[in-house]
């Protein structure tokens, strides 16, 4: 039985927010013990040592074992997730940062929203060369060019 790609990303993203709850657990225990052992109070002071002496000791490292257990688990179950598309034919592989789309069949739902995309009239390019050339310039030379490789068309009316 191949494993629910969507599901695997759910599950990942489950355990990389407990991880990162734990670490505030972590951060916001560790602000009230040393504050604890600072206090006027003598008793309070002494007792807010040892629990201080404790917590660094013993279990602030452990939380920072656990916490980076639950993201090396998210990352092997996004391995997990990317291998799954990709037998299931949903992802080809190839460069990793190529997916402004989203992954896998999230990508779909973002097509609109790049088929709108207007950082061309704002001057954004990929390596220089306008997304849409302008009606001013005209049609550009494309580095395709260079390569024997076609420039395809701009507009889909060809």
């Amino acid at each position: 039985m191949t494993p629910d790609p969507h599901r695997l990303r759910g599950q990942a993203a489950a355990l990389r927010r407990a991880a990162d709850r734990l670490t505030l657990l972590r951060l916001r225990l560790s602000h009230v013990l040393v504050d604890a052992s600072r206090s006027v109070h003598p008793g309070t002071r002494e007792l807010g040592e040892r629990l201080h002496d404790r917590w660094t000791q013993s279990e602030y490292p452990e939380l920072g074992r656990l916490a980076s257990g639950l993201r090396a688990a998210a990352k092997r179950l996004d391995e997990a997730a990317l291998i799954a598309e990709r037998r299931s034919g949903r992802r080809m592989g190839g460069y990793a940062g190529a997916g402004f789309l989203g992954r896998g069949d999230e990508a779909r739902l973002h097509v609109e929203d790049v088929a709108a995309f207007v950082g061309g009239r704002h001057g954004a390019s990929i390596g220089g060369f306008p997304l849409l050339p302008g009606d001013e310039e005209g049609l550009l030379a494309h580095p395709s060019h260079t390569l024997g490789i076609d420039t395809p068309a701009y507009d889909e009316t060809d």
